[in-house]
């Protein structure tokens, strides 16, 4: 492991130093010049795995939204979302890296990865990067059509568990890098981009492109989910909220953020649960205040979102 740090708030200039040591560009739209004011709070844990694998694990409550672009080239990068949402894109496509997708991405240092991060989340994202010698040791080529490109999917459920266990409880500290190096090989072996091509599952709709006009209707019901996600929502209302039938809003909401409205739904409701269940609800407590009649479905859900149970966070809190 190299650098690892402890709950802190981050800076405009400390996000700039990172940048600089990851060839990324970053600016704070509504901070202006204030370079010292907070942008983040939270934990960043930079970590040099076995393989030439680099990992960095972000757990962090977004204060400012923050907007990003990459300047380096990438041989091989992949993206994981846990918890939160980032507005991504590369050339012409566009789509919402929502929880449980992950990016693979590979960059030329010409067309960089613009992200855009909104205020008021709790972020939690891991990314994965490998270099070309390191491909070739492992036996791996990539594609030798050049630019950059980026291809959405989503990893199998035991590896987001996985993944959410080693970093909810880790262990020892040479265990722990053992454990985050296994999982970044099963990240890399699912991630590579004729992998994900040829195995992509129908949750993996390809980044689309939408009309503005559309993207604005489509974030009206994204705005409604997150704003209450507890409420009783229904596709017939939700779809006349985005000016469409309910056929469309399947489909364009997939297109749009990735994942299906309902499951969005769910994803925000555990959410809304985990805080609940960090600051001292009881399960039950939790499940009712996020819109679940029965916590033991609440239970089911929550241990397949987080790969713990809910009444592990009671106890600990």
């Amino acid at each position: 492991m190299s650098a690892a740090s402890g709950v802190r708030q981050h800076t405009a200039r400390d996000l700039q130093a990172y940048g600089r040591r990851y060839g990324i560009d970053y600016w704070v739209p509504d901070l202006g010049a204030r370079d010292e004011d907070p942008v983040v709070r939270g934990k960043v844990h930079e970590l040099s795995l076995g393989q030439g694998m680099e990992l960095v694990a972000s757990d962090v409550e977004v204060l400012h939204r923050y907007d990003s672009r990459s300047r380096a080239a990438s041989p091989l990068s992949i993206v994981v979302m846990l918890e939160g949402r980032a507005d991504v894109s590369l050339e012409d496509r566009t789509l919402t890296l929502t929880p449980g997708m992950a990016l693979s991405l590979r960059l030329d240092g010409h067309h960089g990865l613009q992200a855009t991060q909104p205020a008021g989340q709790r972020l939690r994202a891991l990314t994965l990067g490998l270099g070309e010698d390191r491909l070739a040791e492992l036996g791996t080529t990539l594609p030798s059509a050049s630019g950059s490109r980026m291809h959405a999917w989503r990893p199998p459920s035991a590896l987001l568990q996985g993944l959410e266990q080693a970093l909810a409880t880790p262990l020892p500290a040479p265990a722990q890098t053992l454990l985050l190096e296994g999982l970044g090989l099963q990240l890399l072996a699912h991630g590579l981009p004729q992998a994900t091509h040829d195995a992509a599952s129908s949750d993996a709709t390809p980044p689309t492109r939408l009309p503005p006009r559309e993207r604005q209707r489509l974030e009206r019901v994204r705005a409604a989910l997150e704003d209450d996600p507890a409420a009783e929502h229904r596709l017939e209302s939700l779809a006349k909220l985005a000016a469409m039938s309910p056929a469309s809003l399947r489909r364009k909401f997939r297109a749009a953020f990735g994942t299906s409205v309902f499951d969005y739904l769910r994803d925000c409701r555990l959410r809304l649960a985990h805080d609940y269940l960090s600051r001292g609800s009881s399960v039950q407590q939790a499940a009712h205040f996020c819109g679940y009649r029965h916590a033991s479905n609440f239970a089911t859900a929550f241990r397949r979102r987080y790969g713990i149970s809910p009444s592990s966070l009671t106890m600990a809190s």
